[in-house]
């Protein structure tokens, strides 16, 4: 069954502004259904509700008076819960990845102790890797670094038997580089842990693969995912769901009230509800993207995001063939000379305009893109620790395009068609 494209474009009211959006990596659309409920959840955050009437055997009579916005925490951890296949109970929210991963390693103060190790990797954002290296300096724990082929930006597998030792006590792994678009090989990193460091736990970063991939904690062996629902158009909530709920107990307690179990052990900043209230909207446009699946939400995701997942491989495949064909563009991450299957990459897709002398300032290219009515975004030294290590910065920044399910191949054309016209 195709994709249904104009349905899906009909979910983002913002589309009808005369902009071609290309910058999903940075700014994602927001549906028009998600706007909507949170504006809603703002102005019901503060009530309290009513008593409901239970029915069945096995109903559950709701208190009355119990505060909204403890509801929508609620269904915004079963709406986390529900795109990585964990459990509602060991959802951990956060206003951001940054503040989250923070969180974590102040409450693995036990587990970071002077002479153990962290194992990071050169793919993957600032946001997440900073706040390890952070707290790896501050407890004395040594941090090793995962490379990446510079040529692909893939990170393979197998340097993780000399990264990880019986001192390991994390590896951090992001799921897809959120420029380059390639997939890490979780799985067999995973593997690699489990063998080497039974005790370490691996936090999987999925923000840049949720939105084109089903993510299955299970399938991936992680401990810990990280995810922001802003990346699929969500509003800005970010969850670390733990593969079980008593893993939690097991932290440090950040909390204020003595006693604190589960997530509350974590959760010392409170999400605005009115944002909360968005989460399991945005979750639901996930799952409807194919109209035909039915089922619980979950079931509907497995559905759903394969198709996206197969138009938006068409589009990344277009895009890439097309600038390749472009003299004086250079596709990150595709080597003129290829040796062996290309890697599985998501629908990011980040290239330079010209070449030492001669190359095009990013910001430069993103402004003139603009002019022609094509929002792409533009990354700077900090940004990306692949692409430093690539020397993409030495060449001015590169310009990132980020797909997302709404776009055609007519805006890639536009696209084409416009960095052609730069010269």
């Amino acid at each position: 069954m195709a994709f249904d494209v104009p349905t899906t474009r009909g979910s983002y009211t913002s589309l009808s502004d005369g902009w071609t959006y290309l910058n999903g990596l940075e700014c994602a659309q927001i549906p028009e259904r998600v706007s909507a409920a949170v504006a809603t959840s703002f102005r019901t955050a503060p009530k309290k509700l009513k008593s409901e009437p239970s029915s069945g055997t096995h109903g559950r009579l709701q208190e009355p008076g119990v505060a909204a916005a403890g509801q929508m925490a609620m269904t915004a951890r079963r709406a986390f819960a529900d795109v990585v296949g964990g459990r509602a109970n060991a959802v951990v929210l956060g206003a951001s990845r940054h503040a989250l991963v923070e969180q974590l390693m102040t409450a693995m103060r036990r587990q970071l102790t002077l002479g153990t190790e962290v194992v990071l990797s050169r793919a993957g954002r600032p946001a997440v890797r900073l706040p390890v290296e952070r707290a790896a300096d501050m407890f004395g724990a040594r941090v090793r670094v995962a490379e990446a082929d510079l040529s692909t930006g893939e990170v393979p597998a197998w340097q993780y038997r000399d990264l990880v030792g019986a001192r390991t006590r994390l590896v951090v792994v992001p799921a897809a580089d959120p420029h380059v678009g390639v997939v890490a090989p979780v799985a067999g990193i995973a593997a690699e842990v489990r063998r080497r460091a039974p005790g370490a736990w691996l936090l999987v970063d999925v923000t840049d693969y949720a939105p084109h991939r089903v993510v299955d904690m299970a399938a991936l062996d992680a401990d810990v995912v990280l995810l922001d629902a802003a990346a699929w158009g969500g509003p800005d909530v970010a969850a670390l769901v733990f593969r079980d709920a008593a893993m939690l107990d097991r932290l440090a307690s950040l909390a204020l009230a003595p006693g604190a179990r589960g997530a509350h052990r974590l959760e010392v900043s409170p999400v605005a509800p009115g944002l909360l209230g968005g989460v399991a909207a945005s979750v639901e446009h996930l799952a409807d993207l194919d109209r035909a699946a039915r089922g619980t939400r979950r079931r509907r995701i497995e559905a759903s995001l394969p198709q996206v997942a197969d138009y938006l491989g068409g589009l990344t495949r277009r895009l890439v063939d097309a600038l390749g064909n472009l003299d004086r563009v250079h596709v990150i991450g595709v080597p003129a000379e290829a040796e062996g299957p290309a890697p599985e990459t998501v629908g990011r897709v980040s290239f330079l305009v010209g070449d030492g002398a001669d190359a095009v300032p990013a910001v430069d290219v993103v402004r003139r893109l603009l002019a022609n009515g094509l929002v792409t975004s533009a990354v700077q030294p900090g940004d990306s620790a692949l692409l430093e290590a690539m020397g993409v910065f030495e060449a001015g920044g590169a310009v990132a395009v980020g797909l997302q399910p709404f776009n055609t191949p007519g805006d890639v054309d536009q696209l084409v068609r416009a960095v052609a016209s730069l010269g």
